[in-house]
């Protein structure tokens, strides 16, 4: 609460974007202060701040103070009144929050258009959009256009929302207007848009003049007209990351995924193939392909049909990392289907499991490579999901309850129809 004074050396900026949030913490308490927890308590810390200011009188030099923190901001409809508060009066408060990430979840549509306006736009580098927002193409095109991101390098959309099954007849040009506006964010180079339905779409959507390095587009059933795009592309040769999970990549398109590879190769670190419909037949063609990717550290493969045969190849060829280990298909009972439904997903044999993972860790250890292997049926550790689930769950729970009670009505509405008919 003191005022600057003449040759002292004053706090001008706080950075708290290099916290990383691991799973097991080292201290004595065990206890986590995650991202939301972070942008709840710094928030609450301006809110005190500025009521202290208000109940002592302080001098008018003591508004001259500011100091910008610097943060990886998580806002969910719990903290959204007491974040939305603090940006309203942020410049009362000598502590200034600088979102340079902002993650939003759980908000209705017209809070995050109006909490992105108060949290200073041109800062963040970073937006990632997820799970319960309800955000689709037409709110995306307004989003864009509206609201200016000059620095933003980084953009995740939550599942489902660029789905072109969505788009009626008058907006059949919108996925090109997106695109269009992507283009504009000359920072941009990473785009994870994963579970959007794009069949035939890609290239409106990435007209981009900046080449992406990470690129998700998992499960966006992708056709051979999308590959042949993307592996044609300026994105093709600039790609870091990639995640193409979810499609049936030998079957539907295999000359143009291993002509995509071959034109990352010199860049490519991280290639996610989860449920690719990979085969111990496909091995030749595989090995092939990716023995090209020289800079290559991380191969995600879990719910491929590979046998032990197959995976003992990889491992032998590959001077790779192997984050993911996936369950041999023997494993399995034979009767199982890919890709492996919930209710199957964990009934393996452990013995069998455990022999076959003792021999590749082994070719591992010869080739002196030290490397912790795992396999995550279950999913992998996300910080921000283990620290709001409970609040993600409520609010899909909120949606399911609202979709079955608009279905009864619409039923008891059929019903007295058909009463008075």
């Amino acid at each position: 609460m003191s005022p600057p004074r003449t040759y002292s050396k004053n706090l001008h900026v706080v950075d708290l974007t290099a916290l990383r949030d691991v799973e097991h913490q080292t201290c004595p308490c065990k206890a986590t202060l995650g991202r939301w927890a972070r942008t709840q308590l710094l928030t609450q810390l301006c809110y005190e701040v500025m009521v202290t200011m208000q109940a002592i009188d302080v001098t008018h030099p003591v508004f001259e103070t500011s100091i910008d923190v610097r943060l990886d901001g998580f806002i969910t409809g719990r903290n959204y009144e007491q974040v939305a508060q603090v940006f309203l009066l942020m410049r009362f408060c000598p502590l200034k929050p600088c979102f340079v990430g902002f993650r939003a979840d759980s908000l209705a549509l017209k809070q995050l258009f109006y909490v992105l306006r108060l949290a200073s736009p041109e800062g963040i580098s970073k937006l990632e959009v997820v799970h319960n927002v309800p955000l689709e193409a037409t709110h995306l095109e307004v989003l864009l256009s509206r609201v200016e991101f000059p620095k933003l390098q980084s953009l995740t959309l939550p599942a489902g929302a660029l789905d072109v099954r969505r788009l009626g007849s008058d907006n059949v040009h919108l996925l090109a207007t997106i695109g269009n506006l992507l283009a504009r964010l000359s920072s941009l180079t990473e785009l994870y848009v994963g579970f959007s339905n794009l069949t035939g779409q890609l290239r409106k959507l990435l007209p981009l003049n900046t080449p992406l390095q990470c690129l998700e587009l998992a499960n966006c059933c992708l056709n051979r007209l999308d590959m042949t795009y993307l592996s044609n592309s300026l994105h093709s040769e600039a790609l870091v990351r990639l995640d193409i999970s979810g499609h049936d990549i030998f079957d539907s398109f295999s000359t143009c995924f291993q002509k995509l590879l071959s034109r990352c190769s010199a860049t490519l670190s991280s290639l996610a193939l989860e449920e690719c419909n990979i085969k111990d037949e496909h091995m030749d063609v595989f090995t092939n392909t990716l023995a090209c990717c020289q800079a290559l550290k991380e191969l995600k493969l879990l719910g491929n049909p590979l046998t032990s045969v197959a995976l003992r190849r990889l491992f032998s060829m590959l001077s790779v990392g192997f984050p993911e280990l996936p369950v041999p298909r023997e494993c399995y009972s034979d009767d199982v289907t890919y890709p492996l439904g919930d209710s199957v997903l964990l009934q393996y044999n452990k013995e069998m499991f455990e022999e076959v993972r003792g021999q590749l860790m082994g070719i591992l250890e010869g080739a002196g490579r030290n490397v912790e292997v795992c396999t995550p049926l279950s999913g992998v550790y996300d910080p921000v999901i283990d620290e709001t689930s409970n609040e993600l769950g409520m609010s899909m729970l909120k949606t399911f309850n609202s979709i079955v009670g608009c279905f009864i009505e619409t039923i008891t509405d059929v019903d007295k129809r058909r009463s008075q008919a």
